[in-house]
């Protein structure tokens, strides 16, 4: 069927080995022609010698005394060093709460892809990890050419099998698709370390890949974000690189985080916000770890100080978001240009990506129209719940 050829893989959360998932290089090349929007130096992995391992081993050492140490217990340099010691015990636990709240990815066991057409292929992204992309053409579906690429970037905490009937909806539309778990989701490892730069960097690396499945790059390219992946996605737009740089259409966002300091901040405990302070200069300097040419800092990584896309944007938010509420979605409408975006707060839509629905689907289909005919009939009804 379509591509379906002998040989060809089928969709799986393993990797069978074949000549289908040879390692893609180009995306290797180090020129700017492949690189806008994210940093790229390798992180400074931290040593044993760091302040936070010297600070840890002292207080141990410390505790260690008092409690085997009579002698010691009574002498006054004992518990002055531990009131001293207590604000660095401090400091160090709100370390390691951000390094597992923020820096560390969640992790729920993703359901299998059931589409039998995916394409699986290794690519190289951020820090030469290896990472899987999955690409579904429109021709396996539809017989027809497609009349596009589409990008697809899941949200937070989500994978791209979660996604699958979104996705699927755009290759019935007409257009091939190619995303992937991103790092430290779904059935991608490295949780470590993850930050949405890295993320960023995967997803250029991604469409530097894709590019040599075709006999000749696709004409059209869209970016579709969910959640975080649209704040990804907005991110990516603002700074196009490489061969989709010219291609690139639009970018249609469903329920988009705009400001990364309002996603973590609305993830901290309310007894931490006193340590806000704190909270932000330990982020700081873990990013500059993980990232030494870092471009962009905590307070600027939201709309519109990292850049606004100049192309067409289509956002479909929902209008009871109950992960992210609205504070992003108005963020986004203070700033876009409304010459080139068109929102809808969809009634009766949820954010999660497991659920769809039917006006989601409706509006995506009018907004894409245009660009799709005759794939799409001219004969869509305006969605009565969806207000713009």
């Amino acid at each position: 069927m379509g591509r379906q050829g002998a040989g060809r893989p089928q969709a799986s959360d393993e990797i069978p080995g074949g000549e289908f998932l040879s390692i893609s290089h180009s995306n290797l090349n180090h020129s700017n022609r492949t690189r806008g929007a994210a940093s790229y130096k390798a992180s400074i992995q931290p040593g044993w010698l760091t302040l936070p391992y010297f600070g840890s081993f002292l207080l141990a050492l410390e505790l260690l005394a008092l409690i085997a140490l009579p002698t010691w217990r009574g002498l006054t340099i004992a518990w002055v060093l531990l009131g001293v010691s207590l604000p660095v015990a401090a400091w160090l636990t709100l370390r390691v709460i951000i390094l597992r709240k923020v820096l560390t990815s969640p992790f729920y066991p993703p359901p299998s892809l059931t589409n039998p057409h995916w394409e699986i292929f290794r690519f190289k992204g951020w820090g030469n990890s290896t990472l899987t992309g999955r690409h579904l053409r429109a021709e396996a579906e539809t017989k027809d050419k497609p009349k596009g690429l589409v990008l697809y970037l899941h949200g937070y905490g989500s994978s791209l099998s979660f996604n699958e009937s979104r996705i699927e909806h755009l290759v019935e539309l007409g257009l091939d698709v190619v995303g992937m778990d991103m790092r430290g989701h779904g059935h991608c490892d490295l949780r470590q370390d993850w930050t949405l730069l890295k993320v960023v960097a995967d997803a250029e690396a991604l469409l530097e890949s894709v590019v040599e499945r075709y006999e000749e790059p696709v004409e059209k390219v869209w970016i579709y974000g969910h959640s975080v992946g649209g704040f990804i996605g907005m991110w990516l737009a603002s700074h196009p690189s490489g061969w989709w740089a010219e291609r690139l259409q639009g970018l249609m966002l469903e329920s988009p985080a705009t400001s990364f300091p309002m996603v973590i901040e609305s993830k901290n405990n309310p007894l931490l916000r006193p340590l806000r302070g704190w909270f932000r200069q330990i982020l700081r300097r873990e990013f500059e770890r993980i990232h030494p040419d870092l471009k962009i800092r905590y307070a600027n990584s939201q709309v519109p100080h990292f850049g606004m896309p100049k192309v067409e944007m289509l956002v479909l938010q929902a209008e009871h978001d109950s992960h992210l509420g609205t504070a992003h979605y108005d963020l986004l409408m203070q700033h876009v240009d409304e010459n080139l975006c068109t929102s809808y707060l969809l009634k009766g839509h949820e954010h999660t990506s497991t659920k769809d629905s039917s006006i989601r689907r409706r509006t995506l289909e009018q907004w894409l129209q245009p660009y799709l005919d005759p794939f799409l009939e001219p004969t869509l009804e305006s969605n009565p719940g969806a207000s713009s």
